[in-house]
């Protein structure tokens, strides 16, 4: 059997890789059919010869890609992030939900909250505890007391900018490292260090550095950031509830949490 995968190459690649490894009677095929117009080329090419659409996204506006899925008759795997739900919520408020490609998909989720979330639209979902990320060697100690934190440079207020910066008022002692952005929409602090898009090796070095992840976003499906700062031992601060991680739910809470984090942080040294 012949499986497309598309979405994001960061992660359709690996799991193209994984699956082909693990299940060797299958072919599994990672197509960028959002940004490469090759891509695009060989996923109509390749469709009529296949019997499986893995999205890695939870579709809900137009696409070319699943108009044709569904005309040949595929079966469609949708695994809904975070934004997805969003967006979909939003749709299905204004009464401008594109159900045909939810209704004929199977469903997957990576959180509970995802979960009831989805559920709310009128779909059967599976919950299933799995996200793709990497195998980071645990770190004994940490040379350090920092924060990273991860804001594009769109959106900046949605994950979390204004706390990140009421955060470093509070701490001015302590460097709070932002990923993926350069130019903050308002003024940061100087103890704000902006360090831009960083590759996968760049972005490992940070966390193998940095003891506290914060990450204050309005909504969230399951973080890779969160699982890999979690996998090299750092505390993590969050706004969404997950095992091991500092649970939070407003400003007032992220300070309190960020003051025990410094705590534990001196019995480890």
């Amino acid at each position: 059997m012949r499986v497309l995968i598309t979405g994001l190459p960061l992660f359709v690649k690996k799991i193209e890789k994984d699956l082909n490894e693990f299940d060797s009677k299958n072919k599994y095929i990672a197509l960028n059919t959002y940004y490469s117009f090759f891509d695009k080329l060989r996923f109509f090419i390749l469709l009529p010869f296949s019997q499986m659409v893995i999205s890695f996204n939870g579709v809900t506006d137009n696409s070319g890609t699943l108009n044709w899925a569904i005309f040949l008759k595929k079966k469609i795997i949708m695994q809904w992030m975070g934004t997805d739900s969003v967006i979909a919520r939003k749709q299905a408020s204004l009464d401008k939900i594109e159900r045909k490609y939810i209704d004929n998909s199977f469903h997957f989720v990576d959180s509970p909250w995802l979960k009831e979330e989805v559920e709310s639209l009128g779909l059967q979902i599976h919950y299933i505890r799995f996200k793709y990320g990497r195998e980071l060697e645990p770190v004994k100690s940490y040379k350090e007391s920092c924060v990273l934190t991860y804001i594009p440079e769109s959106r900046q207020d949605f994950y979390g900018l204004k706390k990140i910066i009421e955060a470093a008022k509070a701490f001015p002692e302590i460097t709070f490292k932002v990923v993926g952005m350069k130019t903050p929409e308002i003024p940061v602090p100087e103890n704000v260090v902006l360090l831009g898009w960083l590759n996968s090796k760049e972005m490992e070095t940070e966390l193998r550095n940095s003891p506290i992840m914060l990450r204050m976003t309005e909504h969230d499906g399951f973080s890779v950031s969160v699982i890999e700062a979690l996998s090299v031992g750092a505390e993590v601060i969050w706004t969404h509830p997950a095992e091991g991680v500092f649970y939070v739910k407003d400003q007032l809470e992220m300070m309190e949490a960020l003051t025990r984090a410094f705590q534990e942080l001196k019995k480890k040294k």
